[in-house]
């Protein structure tokens, strides 16, 4: 009799433990899959210049769930093409309002000169610094430098810095306005070419 009682308490005790982790996996689930980076596309306009920028998570590209990955094409009135794509990964601050992203980024530019061409390995970081949660306002900055020994072509090295405000006008629509100063050093002795040095708006829909 005895016997029978402790067999079943160890069956509910092992139910129990069953249970119990299963319960935990699914929650480690949910909770991964509310890290990962929702999917997302962005405009960018200015008097001479256009950018076409898409976001997803990491784990796309094999890396962290909570990393962001993107690409994007640019396009110049005077006709250069520069393709990016970058992989970066969150710093975890104990700051609540402000975010920071590291990792590389990649260019390839074909530029409006005949055999002026391009390619940069940079690294950078994107920061953002939420103000107001409830109106998703925030200003979100970005840094990348590409040196010499990490630059090929026509150029020594690459300089991409930008700012911008942003605010939600919906659930899923972004919008935002900013300055941005994207260059290269040319090898040539001609100086520095500049694909962008105004300001820009732009806005971003998330899926």
């Amino acid at each position: 009799m005895f016997r029978l009682i402790a067999l079943a308490l160890c069956g509910t005790l092992l139910s129990i433990n069953t249970r119990a982790q299963q319960a935990e996996t699914v929650q480690q689930a949910e909770n991964q899959q509310g890290s990962r980076v929702p999917p997302k596309v962005e405009l960018s306009l200015s008097n001479d210049t256009l950018q076409l920028r898409y976001f997803t998570s990491g784990n796309k590209v094999g890396a962290a769930s909570n990393s962001q990955a993107s690409a994007a094409i640019f396009v110049s009135e005077a006709r250069d093409l520069v393709l990016s794509g970058d992989l970066l990964f969150p710093i975890d601050l104990d700051i609540a309002p402000v975010s920071i992203l590291l990792g590389p980024r990649a260019y390839a530019a074909l530029l409006e000169e005949e055999n002026n061409d391009v390619m940069a390995l940079s690294v950078g970081a994107e920061v953002r610094v939420l103000i107001e949660r409830s109106r998703g306002l925030a200003v979100v900055g970005h840094a990348f430098y590409a040196p010499d020994i990490l630059t090929f072509g026509s150029a020594d090295n690459l300089t991409d810095l930008g700012a911008r405000l942003e605010i939600r006008a919906t659930p899923r629509l972004v919008v935002f306005a900013g300055m941005r100063w994207f260059e290269f050093d040319l090898t040539d002795g001609s100086g520095k070419r500049t694909l962008q040095d105004e300001a820009f708006v732009g806005a971003g829909w998330q899926f």
